[in-house]
This record gives C-alpha cells, structure tokens and sequence, in this order.
C-alpha cells in the first residue's frame, strides 16, 4: 500500500522520518510533502516544505506561494494512482485540507500530532470525520477525541522515544546550548541578541542547526554579533545531553531541552512587523513554551520581544549555571514533565498500528 506523509515544518518532518524509519519494510512507496529528514528516510518528496514555516500572518504571507505551491502538488498526488494511507503530521491549517481531500479520494487517514493537541479544554471538531486513526501525544487530547467520535489514541510523546533512543553522553555537562529556531525569521531576530549576551561567556558554545538551514549562514549571522566562533550542531539531542545550559527558541526545542535534562531560558523575538501585529491582535496567553503550558506554571523563564535583551538573557542563563536553586528546580519540573508525556514507545506503537492500516483486511 502506499503510504504518503504530509508535513509542514523541520519538527513534523524529523517525526514523518522517525515513522518511515520502522515501517519501511513492510509499506509500499513512500512519498510526500517533507524535507531534509524525510529524504534520508527514503520518502520520495513531492513537496519540498524546508522554507515552509512561519509564525504570524505577515511572516505567513511571505512563504504562502510556496506552500500553496506544495499544496497542489500533494493534491495532485493524492488524486493520482492507487489510494493508500495518508499520514497528516501537526502543520493543522495545511494538513486538515490535506486530510479532508484524501479522505475524499478513498484513502485512510492517520494524524499524527493533530493541531491543537495541547490544548485541555476543546480539540479540533471536524478530525473525526476526516481521520481514521488519530495519536495524539497527550493524553486529555484523546479523551476529549474520543469523546467527540475519532477513534484517538495516546501511546505517549514521541519525543520521549526519540530524545531516549539518542546517543547517551557523560553525565558531566559543560558549555551552553543555543537553539535559535528552525525558521529562517526566528534565525535573524533571536541570533544577534544571544550572540551578545554570551559575548563574554568563556566557555564552548554549542550552536544548533536545523536540517534545513545553512551553516554558513548560521555562522555568518553568528559572527556579525559574537565575539568566539560557536561549534555548530546537528546532534541536538547529543548536545542538550551535554550542555550545563540552553538558550532556547520558543517551540518543540523547549520540551526537546526538557527531556535531555537540560536547565533552559527560553527567548523569542520577532521583527516590528510581527510585534505589531502582536499589538493589534492582542493574543491571549499565560505562557509561550510548551513546558510551562503543560504544567500550568512559569517553571522557565520566557523572555519575549524586548524583554529578551542580552544583559537579561546572559543573567538568566548564569543563574542556571552550577548548583544553583533555580537550575534544580527546573530539573525537578522536568520530572513532572515526563510523567504527564507518558511512555517512551509512541513510535513504535504507532508503526503497529501502521502495519495494521496498511495489512489488507
């Protein structure tokens, strides 16, 4: 059967490799939209979603000729030849069209990480009757699906398998982090502020790059505004294992840091354009990063906007280096965290069920 993976951003992408990864041998043809991690994992790429993501309309208007682009490409391919198992993950206001045509076209539809999932209070109303099978990585997420008529299930985070299955490193922890975002916007407005505030750190800088942006540019961004040359990563987990610290672009990155045990601040800044419309939006929120969200609580330091100054990011971050109260307080946050994720299997679980959709009945 053919199973086809439609992904928006760098996170969905690296979960769709995770999924090809164990189920390879036993589908047909796997293709979709996806990007670098997704061509690794042998998924035929119909849509190339590497400069897909954004935050906010005007950064949303920027990239939207080319995922409308990719959107017609994956519509194309879904009306075309033998339908199989469509596989929608995160990415809500693309994948829920995505999934609401396959559905159409005769294909069984699995999302994975369905939009909004975090959320305790309501989930999207139309996913049961455009999916098949639902795994959501949280569980009020599946009793609230459950209770609207999907057919809904949690096997856990699946970050927690993947962060588990990383390389394991000495427990000794030495230099800091820095993930500055897997969206080219996030890049340019967090880099020249944490480059500052660590200007004089003396320690190793560890400079995370996303699978689908450029070193060079990473580094050229960097150097503008720092004083020493960081070591650029592509291990991220390898290196939230090692770190004594982490500075933090607002996202997945937040619960990735958590879960390597890594004490964290997190920081977010956007361009005027975005705090403007920020301005006229007026957004309501408690908390930005997916840890905080999930235990109701501001465990760690957010600095957003103009709140993220270097002089505030460099003491915050010192505050975490050593023994110090508030970085073990946040270690023992983290332990409630991976309670509320759930088991370390998602993945594995989810290949199951997989085979199941795709074994002929």
């Amino acid at each position: 059967m053919r199973v086809f993976f439609s992904t928006g951003e760098a996170s969905g992408d690296a979960y769709a490799a995770a999924l090809a990864n164990r189920i390879s041998g036993f589908v047909g043809e796997m293709e979709g939209a996806i990007g670098a991690k997704g061509d690794l994992a042998g998924i035929k790429r119909i849509a190339d979603n590497r400069n897909w993501g954004s935050i906010g309309i005007y950064e949303s208007l920027k990239v939207a000729p080319l995922v409308l682009r990719g959107y017609w490409s994956v519509l194309r391919a879904l009306r075309s030849g033998t339908p199989g198992l469509c596989i929608c993950v995160d990415y809500g206001f693309f994948n829920i069209k995505v999934a609401r045509h396959a559905k159409a076209a005769g294909w069984k539809v699995l999302y994975f990480i369905p939009p909004g999932s975090w959320r305790k209070d309501k989930q999207g109303t139309d996913l049961p009757q455009i999916t098949d099978q639902i795994v959501t990585p949280f569980e009020w997420s599946a009793k609230i699906l459950n209770e609207m008529g999907a057919n809904a299930h949690w096997f856990g985070h699946p970050l927690k398998q993947m962060v588990a299955e990383s390389s394991a490193l000495s427990s000794t922890r030495s230099g800091i982090a820095v993930l500055p975002g897997s969206r080219l916007h996030e890049i340019e407005n967090n880099i020249p502020t944490i480059a500052q505030a660590l200007k004089n750190y003396d320690g190793e800088i560890l400079l995370s790059q996303a699978p689908n942006v450029s070193g060079t540019d990473l580094l050229g961004i960097w150097q503008k505004h720092g004083k020493q040359e960081p070591k650029l990563i592509t291990d991220v987990y390898s290196a939230l294992k090692s770190a004594e610290a982490a500075v933090v672009c607002s996202g997945t990155a937040t619960l990735e840091c958590a879960l390597c045990g890594c004490p964290q601040v997190v920081v977010y800044r956007g361009n005027k354009v975005m705090e403007l419309e920020a301005k006229i939006r007026k957004p309501k929120f408690d908390f930005v990063s997916l840890p905080n969200i999930l235990l109701g609580r501001g465990l760690l330091t957010e600095l957003i906007q103009w709140d993220a100054t270097p002089e505030r990011i460099w003491n915050e971050v010192d505050g975490l280096l050593h023994d110090s109260a508030k970085r073990e307080e946040q270690l023992a946050g983290y332990k409630e965290l991976d309670t509320i994720l759930g088991g370390a299997d998602c993945l594995n679980q989810t290949a199951e069920m997989i085979r199941k959709m795709v074994s002929p009945s």
